[in-house]
């Protein structure tokens, strides 16, 4: 009887241990897997603010070589410069149903014109903007996320003429494609300041707080933001990544022209998707349901295309533009010529904004 008891006891140790050991492996193999997914997550994030980057980068590029707008600048015409901006905005929007701010800079970093209105004409920006000091050594344009009175995407293109620097161009985006894209997938996305650069980001007093950060993207889920006001920022920020009920938070952080840490990017991720992902899903954008995404994409493109071209065959020219042979490249370009020379100004506007084309820009996007 004490043998069977013996054996019995010792059978059940055995099932214990192996029980801890692959609760253990199990603990290893879930957090092996979280980290593969906040990597991945952390490449859409880059891929996102590259895009975001380079294409304020790229309209600030065509500004800045506006002759009609370089001439008001150059004539101190404040009102012709406004109506210059408003009126290539309102075309923009007209087109694309995108809005983009832009605004004039004087050498003195003084405002010239802004294209949503023009009361603050003439106001100093100096004391809001410390990243404009880099132009002080540099003449390279630049795109990163700065501090301004509101925290955003802020590409800068100096103004010359004979060369003469006269002012600078900016376009400003303020996370508005990026919250997009991520409520499209299904992620709650939140863009945070630190709490210290109040003082200059005065447009942001009102906005709501979390932890010891000022929430900068207007659009984000306000219902889920008071779930993140339970979390432990500091140990959020220590860990990178936290649980919190069904979903799990990750962050990032946020870095300026200068690689000066300025705040964090929060997701709030669906448990769903890292258990879909452990399951031997390799890549996490599937996960995420990205057909949905790149369906919506894609019909997006639809519309612009009935808005933008008078036909099929003029979109077939535009997107040939980039594999035509060398030897067919002059027969390409007049064909592209004779289609082209119908459609007005505002419409080629539209074209160039939503057709990017084989163009080196240079410049810094940080």
């Amino acid at each position: 009887m004490q043998s069977r008891l013996h054996y019995f006891g010792f059978f059940t140790l055995i099932i214990l241990i192996l029980a801890l050991v692959l609760s253990f492996f199990s603990r290893e193999i879930t957090q092996d897997t979280v980290n593969k997914a906040n990597d991945q997550l952390y490449a859409l994030l880059r891929k996102q603010l590259d895009k975001e980057k380079s294409a304020a980068l790229r309209f600030a590029l065509v500004l800045a070589q506006n002759h009609s707008l370089i001439d008001a600048l150059d004539n101190a015409d404040e009102e012709a410069g406004y109506q210059i901006l408003s009126e290539v905005m309102n075309t923009v929007k007209e087109h694309t149903n995108d809005l983009i701010r832009t605004q004039i800079i004087t050498n003195e970093y003084t405002i010239f014109a802004r294209s949503w209105d023009n009361a603050f004409a003439g106001m100093p920006i100096d004391e809001y903007r410390p990243d404009l000091r880099y132009f002080q050594k540099n003449i390279k344009p630049r795109s990163a996320i700065e501090v301004g009175r509101r925290l955003g995407f802020k590409a800068t293109v100096p103004i010359y003429r004979r060369g003469l620097r006269l002012g600078f161009v900016e376009v400003l985006q303020f996370f508005e494609a990026p919250t997009e894209y991520f409520r499209n997938i299904g992620i709650d996305f939140f863009a945070l300041m630190e709490e210290r650069f109040l003082k200059i980001a005065i447009f942001m007093q009102d906005n709501p707080t979390v932890g010891e950060y000022i929430v900068a993207n207007r659009f984000h889920n306000s219902a889920y933001l008071k779930e993140l006001k339970s979390l432990d920022f500091k140990m959020l920020r220590q860990k990178q990544v936290m649980k919190l009920k069904e979903r799990y938070i990750f962050f990032k952080p946020m870095f300026n022209g200068e690689g000066e840490r300025i705040g964090a990017f929060v997701f709030a991720v669906p448990e769903s998707y890292i258990e879909n992902f452990s399951r031997g899903e390799k890549n996490l954008a599937f996960v995420m349901n990205l057909t949905r995404s790149d369906l919506y994409e894609i019909e997006k493109r639809k519309s612009f295309d009935e808005k933008l071209f008078k036909s099929n065959y003029d979109k077939e020219v535009i997107y040939l533009k980039d594999i035509v042979s060398k030897e067919d490249r002059e027969i390409y370009i007049q064909e592209a010529y004779d289609r082209l020379k119908e459609y007005s100004k505002d419409e080629l506007i539209g074209l160039l904004l939503n057709y990017s084309f084989s163009r080196k820009i240079r410049g810094e996007i940080r």
